[in-house]
């Protein structure tokens, strides 16, 4: 989800059909509300995300149907730019935590809901 993301970053593509592969519902709208503000805005991200997934938790544990993922994202080379090339603030990107939570639907499994902390959070 997260390589899609920054893909459409590049672009601030809310629409980027890719996005649905890998997000739905509360993960999915977050997503395109943040890429369609960056656009709005005038604004691109850039650079490399990191990320270091593992399951925290599954559940039920004879068959899941619903994963937890933690991570520690580095997003020390992933920023905002202007449409100038210029960066569009001055806070630097970091290591921070995050967790979501994939489920097991019809079309796959999806991340349903993530949650990011500040940078230097883990």
């Amino acid at each position: 989800m997260w390589t899609t993301y920054a893909r459409a970053g590049a672009t601030a593509d809310p629409h980027a059909p890719d996005l649905e592969r890998y997000a739905t519902g509360l993960a999915l709208t977050t997503l395109r509300n943040g890429l369609a503000g960056y656009r709005k805005r005038g604004q691109r991200l850039k650079g490399n995300l990191i990320t270091s997934p593992r399951v925290h938790s599954a559940s039920p544990s004879h068959d899941p149907s619903t994963v937890t993922v933690a991570d520690c994202m580095d997003t020390s080379d992933f920023l905002v730019y202007r449409s100038d090339g210029r960066l569009a603030d001055d806070e630097p990107g970091g290591r921070r935590a995050a967790l979501a939570t994939v489920v097991h639907g019809p079309a796959g499994w999806r991340v349903a809901s993530f949650g990011i902390q500040e940078v230097g959070s883990c």
